[in-house]
């Protein structure tokens, strides 16, 4: 098994089984932000970035395992930022893409073309979407899917709220009730596609009505900005969230940095409880978690350039790599 991680720099390929030290490193695609993978054939990678560097686009794919990549972007999105990438589960060579100014693009043939979803820039009070920084504007955050119905699709945004379509991105409707604006990442239970997880900037949120309504958990998250989610398996009732102690401009200042802690639910996200990490990584955020498939851990990436995993069921924390430009997501290779 590899890793290919996507950084502020680059992407960078690396084997957990044996050194630190990476496989590759290729400048190309630059400044990536999310990652995701082709259902059927996982050597198919795709590469958001939320940066814009001269000559090259905001989204690139691979179909080599990460080894070479090529520029994919929408012409219609040539000046967005690409803040989320989704494929499909179950529907080979199909993507979704969430970029800046809140839009979304969807591709049928692997990034060969696209279109975009109009009905998602028609939601009703989209004027009202915004960012806290400036220029103020919001963006698609977050895309998922029902593991039993791969047409419902559920698009969190940072900030405005979580939407979902039935039909492929056709139509949308607003699920915010109870809910916290400020999306970072939305899931579906895999055990029941009636409970929804989210993480925002207020802390995480769980609704057991398909969305209908939310509830804010407090029971064991003693941070309030939380960013990546992970739910397990079918044959499981975990859930794992990281929390840092404040927003991203508080980070860098404080002491701890950004104070981040990673929690686990043992009840379907009813109540959480720490795992201990000390000193694991540095000082700053885990902003991504995604499955071990050779246990039944995960592996984590974050802002200050380690790369973490879990053993002895989740109650062990180790860094496998460190030293790396800030890192914001990761994809398994066989």
């Amino acid at each position: 098994m590899r890793l290919c991680v996507g950084t502020s720099k680059g992407i960078v390929i690396l084997d957990p089984a044996r050194s630190r030290l990476p496989l590759m490193v290729l400048a190309d695609p630059t400044a990536i932000w999310c990652m995701s993978q082709d259902c059927v054939d996982p050597a198919v990678i795709y590469a958001g970035a939320t940066e814009h560097v001269r000559g090259r686009g905001t989204l690139a794919r691979s179909v080599d395992g990460g080894r070479s990549w090529s520029d994919i972007t929408p012409p219609g999105a040539r000046d967005e930022e690409v803040w989320a990438v989704a494929a499909s589960p179950t529907v080979k060579d199909q993507i979704f893409v969430g970029t800046s100014h809140a839009r979304l693009f969807r591709s049928d043939d692997r990034g060969r073309s696209f279109r975009e979803c109009i009905a998602f820039t028609k939601i009703p009070g989209r004027e009202r979407w915004s960012f806290p920084p400036p220029p103020h504007i919001p963006h698609v955050r977050s895309i998922t899917f029902d593991p039993r119905s791969s047409a419902t699709m559920y698009v969190g945004v940072e900030e405005g709220g979580v939407f979902r379509s039935r039909d492929g991105g056709a139509t949308f409707e607003s699920l915010n009730d109870g809910l916290y604006d400020d999306i970072h990442t939305v899931a579906v239970d895999p055990r029941d596609s009636r409970r929804l997880y989210a993480t925002t900037g207020n802390g995480f949120y769980r609704s057991e009505n398909a969305g209908a309504s939310w509830r804010h958990v407090r029971e064991g998250i003693d941070r309030s900005y939380t960013v990546p989610l992970l739910v397990t398996n079918e044959d499981s009732e975990q859930i794992f969230t990281a929390a840092a102690a404040g927003p991203p401009p508080t980070w860098s200042v404080g002491y701890a940095g950004a104070d981040a802690m990673l929690f686990r639910s043992d009840d379907n996200g009813k109540s959480f409880s720490p795992i201990p990490a000390e000193h694991v990584w540095g000082r700053g955020m885990i902003m991504r978690l995604r499955r071990d498939p050779e246990s039944a851990g995960f592996f984590g990436a974050t802002n200050d350039g380690f790369i973490i995993r879990t053993i002895d069921h989740c109650a062990t924390v180790t860094a496998i790599a460190e030293n790396l430009p800030p890192a914001y997501d990761l994809v398994t290779l066989p």
